[in-house]
């Protein structure tokens, strides 16, 4: 149950009725397919919906109550239970609020400019050692998906890990105050949104606002190694926590060794030292099970039970996700892309044996420097061991045009238009034990080119 409907008027400062306290409610619906009569429906206002539009559906089915805009007519409707709200997304994320206190969860909060979902799946693979945990569903980052992660949480619930994305100031604050959390993580400050933003400074402030609204009882974990950490600093009194490569940091990775697939590692913690097997590669990822074992370690699961998790998680669909055939082996991350996590992803690639082809697609929302992003990438692989750059999109050609320059390890290029023929120049370059990255933006939906050579393949 979420509350009873005279606790949800009090929220809106409405005075309920005399019997409300006893009519419970057992969940908030945006979506009137999937609304029950023991429900409350809310009439959220997207960017391609209206949910004003499905008002008198939702009083066919028997809403308890309906939560509507102001300046919506309820006049023609025969309904009792109307609740009018200046901003029904701000009141979905109201009652989540309501209900994240009244069940006193453990919230975990991540943002970052990459890696946050990967993060939050390794720090609630963690944590479910000890609690029972709920986590952001896929990536619902937003106004809209934190609350209902929030609210579709249930009572034996002990600790939300929820995702907080941006895509321009003021929103990070805003989700921090509807999660009200306990530990706050910033993976790192890089340039993804800097097309909105304008500069990384931007964004760090941007990001900060976690920190700066975090209660003064709460942790933060930042990034040592990003530049950023002192800036970061001086947005939170609390205990904060600083995690990297170096010896000022409170958590920190030491010696460095790649043992097949796994990654052998010497993590240290105030002063003590546990050795560790990983099965990640790449120093990224190896920040985010730092950032994963401190939050373990702060609510109190034991070390060796937090390794066995990370090294027994599943990662996301589409985030270097690893796709094993019999002939070649796929790094699924296709989800979305930056200058930052492109160039982390291609030395995950690099970390593996066989011959190496990148599949790379546009990386957008980089503004008016978009061109020179991907100039730079292609110089970033100039000296790489790569048997093959194939490229899509406009804006992907330039990474091909910028390892032309120097391509001192003469590795061919070939750029398309199109995911489709992509795929097939691929499927003509595949050999026996290669190893392929797959990875753009998320409008250039490249996981059909993952598509297209696994179809009419012998796998």
């Amino acid at each position: 149950m979420i509350c009873n409907l005279a606790e949800l008027k009090n929220i809106f400062n409405i005075k309920p009725n005399d019997n409300d306290s006893s009519i419970s409610i057992e969940a908030i619906s945006t979506d009137t397919r999937l609304l029950k009569n023991d429900e409350v429906f809310i009439a959220i206002i997207g960017e391609n919906f209206d949910g004003h539009n499905f008002v008198e559906k939702a009083i066919d089915i028997g809403a308890i109550a309906i939560i509507v805009a102001n300046e919506f007519d309820i006049t023609k409707y025969d309904y009792k239970n109307f609740i009018k709200v200046e901003d029904t997304i701000k009141a979905y994320g109201n009652i989540a609020k309501f209900y994240r206190h009244k069940n006193n969860y453990i919230v975990v909060a991540v943002t970052g400019s990459c890696g946050k979902t990967t993060t939050k799946d390794m720090v609630a693979s963690v944590l479910r050692k000890k609690y029972k945990v709920e986590k952001t569903f896929h990536n619902h980052n937003n106004e809209i998906g934190l609350p209902f992660t929030i609210l579709n949480a249930d009572k034996e619930t002990e600790v939300l890990v929820l995702e907080l994305g941006m895509r321009a100031s003021g929103e990070i604050e805003y989700l921090t105050k509807i999660a009200v959390p306990n530990i706050g993580i910033i993976t790192n400050i890089g340039i993804a949104h800097i097309g909105e933003l304008g500069c990384q400074e931007n964004i760090m402030h941007a990001k900060g606002e976690l920190l700066e609204n975090l209660p003064i009882d709460s942790v933060a974990i930042i990034n040592g190694e990003d530049g950023f950490a002192d800036n970061l600093r001086n947005k939170f009194p609390g205990k904060i926590r600083v995690f990297g490569f170096n010896e000022n940091s409170d958590i920190k990775a030491l010696n460095l060794t790649i043992d097949g697939k796994a990654t052998l590692v010497d993590i240290v913690r105030d002063n003590e030292e546990f050795n560790a097997s990983l099965n990640v590669k790449g120093d990224h990822l190896i920040l985010d099970c730092l950032i994963a074992i401190e939050t373990g370690l702060t609510l109190g699961v034991d070390i060796k039970k937090a390794i066995a998790a990370l090294n027994n998680m599943e990662i996301s669909p589409g985030r270097l996700e690893l796709i094993e055939h019999n002939k070649f082996t796929i790094i699924n991350d296709t989800y979305n892309a930056n200058p930052d996590s492109m160039r982390k992803s291609i030395d995950v690639l690099l970390g593996y044996e066989g011959a190496k082809i990148a599949v790379l697609g546009d990386m957008r929302e980089l503004g008016e420097n978009e061109i020179s992003y991907h100039e730079d990438m292609g110089e970033y692989l100039s000296n790489k061991e790569l048997k093959a750059l194939i490229t899509v999109g406009k804006l992907g050609e330039y990474i091909g045009k910028g390892l032309k320059k120097t391509n001192i390890k003469n590795t061919s290029i070939y750029s398309f238009t199109n995911n489709f023929d992509a795929g097939e120049k691929l499927k003509e370059l595949i050999s026996l034990n290669d190893i392929i990255l797959i990875k753009g933006s998320r409008a250039m939906a490249m996981e059909e080119i993952i598509e297209i050579i696994e179809e009419d393949m012998v796998v």
